[in-house]
């Protein structure tokens, strides 16, 4: 789990909220109609939430844990967003592209929190987030893990650029490698306090989430590497430039700004 901006996770599930009932939402501006006596109100919070797993197909097992189902209205538009992307790709390889790479992020992008999330009401707690990690209980978002092997038995560099701190390196490495992820072209993790910060992050110590990761990118270009997709699950992933094609996965539970 990166470090988040929790405090505005509620805003992106109210916009699914209007999302799943037919309307197109501004960000912030989900409002039910009129009450009397009270004039407009937000959406209500516990319905927003059973939305939310509505979408992601939730089930519950006999420990109390909730999963996403492969049938899911999320799984299929991930899975649709991921098969775009690999089509792209495979016509750039035909193309002959030189020193191809593909981008992914790794929360939501290649490894699914919904059932963290769920179990943990959609709240955010950085320590039990932080044994998540330790205990490799995100499961591998199906779509990308094949793409990127796909990918790596084409020839095509796999790099993973993520929010996560750098002290979670290796449990990060640990888990995206048990759950059958190709070993990467190289890991960006993001500088802490106190540690050693990379010279081509020149927004540092304040980087938002996009100069941090449009940076990166332009650091792999500068590798020689031609990032040719770019995944994520935030737009914050993907602003910024420095990939060919952009592949966003949906993701209706935070919003990185």
């Amino acid at each position: 789990m990166t470090t988040r901006a929790r405090s505005v996770k509620i805003t992106a599930i109210a916009v699914l909220a209007g999302l799943l009932a037919g309307g197109a939402v501004a960000v912030g501006s989900q409002q039910t109609p009129d009450t009397p006596g009270f004039g407009r109100q937000p959406a209500n919070l516990g319905q927003v939430k059973n939305d939310v797993k509505a979408y992601y197909g939730d089930s519950v097992d006999a420990s109390g844990h909730h999963h996403a189902a492969d049938s899911s209205e999320w799984a299929r538009q991930a899975a649709r967003a991921v098969a775009e992307g690999q089509s792209y790709l495979a016509r750039r390889l035909s193309q002959r592209v030189h020193n191809p790479a593909i981008v992914l992020d790794v929360d939501d992008t290649s490894e699914l929190t919904y059932g963290w999330e769920a179990d943990h009401d959609f709240g955010y707690n950085a320590a039990a987030a932080e044994q998540a990690i330790d205990n490799g209980e995100f499961p591998a978002i199906q779509p990308t893990l094949k793409l990127a092997n796909w990918a790596a038995q084409h020839g095509v560099k796999v790099y993973f650029l993520t929010g996560r701190p750098e002290h979670q390196r290796a449990a990060t490495l640990k888990d995206l490698a048990n759950e059958g992820y190709p070993a990467p072209a190289g890991a960006f993790l993001k500088p802490e306090a106190g540690g050693a910060v990379p010279g081509y992050l020149t927004c540092a110590p304040t980087c938002t989430t996009t100069q941090y990761k449009s940076l990166t990118r332009q650091h792999i270009e500068s590798l020689g590497d031609t990032v040719v997709l770019n995944l994520g699950d935030q737009f914050s992933d993907l602003d910024g430039g420095h990939a060919e094609r952009p592949v966003k996965l949906p993701n209706p539970m935070y919003y990185l700004p």
